[in-house]
This record gives C-alpha cells, structure tokens and sequence, in this order.
C-alpha cells in the first residue's frame, strides 16, 4: 500500500511539472504589449522611519582595529586560543560576527551546551543558533525601547515597537479620523502606526558575489561561426544599435545585404556576445561624477511585469546599472545601488542620488548606512516643480526620463522576454551601445565613453567587433593564472 501512495505521489509531481510547462507554453502565445500601464491598487503605504538606536558595542569593526584594542588592552601580543587535548572547539571556518576573526581566536562560552562562542579578540559573545542580526540590541528612536522582531523574511527581518505609550504611535494615532479609528479598532494590521525597521541580512560579500555571478558560457563560439566577423557586427548593428527585431534584422540582411542567415542565429550570436562583453563592461573603470539619477521601467518577461533598474551619470551620461528585476523591492533597490558604488574606486563623501519617491530608494539608503556607507537619496515627486528640490533636481530627473524612453523604444519590438537571462542578456547589449557607441548632443555628438580604438573607424560593425575584441582581451587577462 506504502509503494502504491509513493508511486501515485510521484506520479502527480510529474503531472504537475507537465502542467506547469504547458501553462508556460501557452503564455508565450498571449498577446504582450510592452507598453501597457502598470494597475496600481490601494495597498497600505510603504513608510521609511528613521533608523533604530543601535549601542556602539554593538556595531561591527573590523579585525585589525579590534587586535590593536586588545593588545593596548593587555599589553601583550594577541595569539590564537590555546587548544586543550579532548575539548571541542568551533568548527573552521567559523568567523566572528563582529571583528571577523577566525575560528583560531574563538572558544565554546556555555559548557556542554556549545551554542554560545566567545571571541578572544573582541571579548564579544553569539549564539550558533540565532544570527548575529537578531542577537543586536535595536531601540526605538522615539521612545528608547526595545524593539521586538515581528516578522522574519528569506532576505530580511522586521522589528517593531510595541510601546503603547511611544510618542510616534501617540502622534500618529492623533492623527486617524473618527471613520479611521473605526476601522483600527476593528482591523489594526490595515494600519501602520507603530514604529518599524526592516533589517536586510544580505551582507555586501553577497552583493559582490550577485555582481560578480558566474555566467555559463555561450553554446556559440564566435571565433567559430560560419559568417565572417563583419555580419556579425551588422547583424549587432540593426539589433541592438537600430532597435530592430531578430526576424526583421535577418529580412534586412537577406533583402539588402544578400546575406541569408535565420533570425535564431543572429539570437544566437547576441547572446554569445553579450556573456563576452559583460565582465568586460561591467567592471570597466570609469571616470564617474558623484551626481547620480536613477529610475526603473518596466517590461515583460513571459508575459509577467520585470523592472530595469537603471542608474545614469547625470554629468557623463554613463549607464552605471541597468539589471531587471522580477520584483520591485527594497533588495532590488539595494542590489542597483551596490552596482552603482562598486564602479568607484572611493565612494566619494558628495554622492549623491536623485530618485522618484519610490520609498524602496530610502530604504535601501538605510542599509547602506548600517554597513557605514553614506550617500545622499534626494527624491523628485510629481512632474511638476512644487518644491525647490523638485525644481532643482528636475533636469536630473528629465535625463533618466529620456534615458527610458530610449529604451523602451529599442524595446518595444522585442514584445518581452522568454526568461530573465534572455532580458540581462538583452540589457548588456543595449548598455554597451549607449555607453560606447551611441553619439549624445549633449556631449558634441560624442559617446559617454571614448575609447581610442573607436576612433579609428566610423563604421559601426567594425566598432562592434573592436570591442568583442577588447572584452576577449580582458577575458584571457582575468582567466590567466600566473
């Protein structure tokens, strides 16, 4: 009876991997429009409150700060744990959550127990079963009262204040009308009035490790194609440079050029360019102003809405980030931000970002300022200047308005995306044009980055094959071990 209920279970989950794929299959068929208005519903306002009260002792340092402590502390070198016969230390790799130090300087704090580690470095202690997020103190910046965790997500925490006597939850129930108080009453999760911060757990390692993400290689060798290296590049040209669709860019390779080639291999030979040129690009060292825009768009991805994150040089006109998005979140917002910092060298104390008044950016902002990294998030509301921020920063605003209409209009021919690699894949082609390649008025008709081996030749196909050249280049370069 046992094997019979397994094989009937086992049976079900392949019917309903069969279904989901059908279901997937149908979708690619419906109609896409690329530029339909996003449905905007009545949903709880998302607020950004100040930033929790956290203790000084609580804050992370870094390791060598915390050996020097120690040593003035002591007046002796630091040397690693002693190591009794028949204890039990932590495991390798087992680093402190505070100063970083290895599991040579930790020690087991609880007996037999063995879910408390002690660090001899910094003398601070943590549990092996909670993480190092949840063990820190957060108080509440009105009232100085320990704030309680509500709410645990895969990507991060939400704490609350449940003092009912916190002037932030006194002013802003003042604040409810009579109709409103009525329904608190009845429904209090419909409202937000306590006080709340949402703490991310992803550390910046990880953000490193997402922008650093291994990109498998290209089933197509474009060392190996059969066409010459010249259709490669015009084939790139009407793709990417002229916003054409693939079926129409091999129409017009075979109707004006005599060159018969199926539109799944021009799909070929962009995805293939595209794994080549994105390390390339994507860590290229530019001259970048601190004066940031930034926004997101929309497009489609098997019929469901995606967002592109883009981030844009206001002075240079440099795309700094440009990644889609399934969601439109806070670690979305966080993830384009980190994109935009690791292109500088320093992160200049004058940075400056201007967003729309999408909260996700302030948000964002606060979880850059607990990893000590400071930047200034100016939001534009509206499209008209009611405000002097808004009529300052207004030009700024208008540049990264520009920036995707620029793309929705290579985009929308495409009519969306099969999968999000496809759309990336799409978006490092269309960055590399607009940062490389295409001419602005106002930079004289020049591109944001020059290069001196594009200035050699004004033809586009030979631009394009230049820098496949450059990025093949810095991939032999970074691959090659010494």
């Amino acid at each position: 009876m046992v094997m019979i209920i397994s094989f009937i279970v086992s049976l079900l989950n392949i019917f309903r991997k069969l279904l989901y794929k059908f279901e997937c299959f149908l979708l690619s068929f419906l109609p896409n429009d690329p530029i339909s208005n996003p449905v905007s519903y009545a949903y709880r306002s998302f607020k950004v409150h100040p930033l929790p009260v956290i203790e000084p002792d609580h804050l992370p340092v870094s390791f060598d700060k915390a050996k020097a402590a120690y040593e003035a502390k002591h007046n002796k070198p630091l040397k690693p744990v002693f190591r009794h016969k028949g204890k039990v230390y932590p495991a390798k790799g087992t680093v402190c959550p505070h100063c970083g130090a290895t599991h040579e300087y930790l020690s087991f704090n609880n007996g037999q127990k063995k879910s408390q580690i002690k660090c001899k470095v910094c003398e601070k202690t943590f549990s092996t079963v909670k993480s190092y997020s949840q063990q820190v103190v957060r108080k509440c910046p009105f009232c100085s009262k320990k704030l309680t965790l509500i709410k645990s997500r895969s990507s991060f925490d939400i704490y609350k204040c449940m003092n009912p006597k916190c002037s932030h939850y006194k002013a802003e129930l003042k604040k409810l009308s009579k109709e409103d108080r009525k329904k608190y009453k009845q429904n209090p999760s419909a409202f937000s009035l306590h006080y709340i911060t949402r703490v991310f757990n992803a550390s910046l390692d990880k953000l490193e490790s997402i922008q650093l993400k291994i990109i498998e290689p290209s089933n197509v060798d474009l060392a190996r194609i059969r066409n010459s290296k010249y259709v490669l590049g015009l084939a790139l040209t009407y793709y990417v440079n002229y916003g054409l669709s693939l079926r129409k860019t091999a129409l017009i390779l075979y109707e004006v050029h005599d060159i018969k080639i199926s539109h799944q291999t021009i799909a070929n030979y962009a995805q293939a360019a595209s794994h080549l040129l994105f390390p390339w690009m994507d860590n290229f060292k530019h001259d970048l102003n601190p004066y940031q825009c930034g926004d997101e768009t929309y497009v489609k991805v098997l019929g469901k809405k995606a967002y592109v994150f883009f981030m844009c040089d206001v002075k240079k006109k440099i795309i700094t980030s440009y990644r889609i998005y399934m969601k439109r979140d806070t670690f979305s917002a966080i993830d384009a931000f980190y994109s935009v910092l690791r292109k500088f060298r320093e992160v200049p104390e004058n940075l400056k970002f201007v967003v729309d008044g999408n909260p996700i950016y302030k948000a964002a902002q606060q979880y850059f300022q607990l990893k000590r990294v400071f930047f200034k998030v100016t939001q534009v509301i509206g499209l008209t200047n009611d405000d002097p921020v808004s009529k300052k920063h207004r030009p700024a605003k208008q540049i990264i308005e520009r920036l995707n209409r620029i793309f929705q209009y290579s985009y929308a021919v495409k009519n969306g995306f099969n999968t999000l690699a496809g759309a990336n894949d799409f978006m490092c082609l269309f960055t590399t044009y607009f940062n490389f390649l295409r001419n602005h008025t106002t930079l004289g008709y020049k591109p944001p980055v020059q290069l001196d081996c594009l200035k050699k030749t004004h033809n586009m196909p030979n631009k394009w094959n230049i820098l496949l050249d450059e990025a093949l280049d810095y991939y032999i370069e970074s691959t090659m071990e010494f």
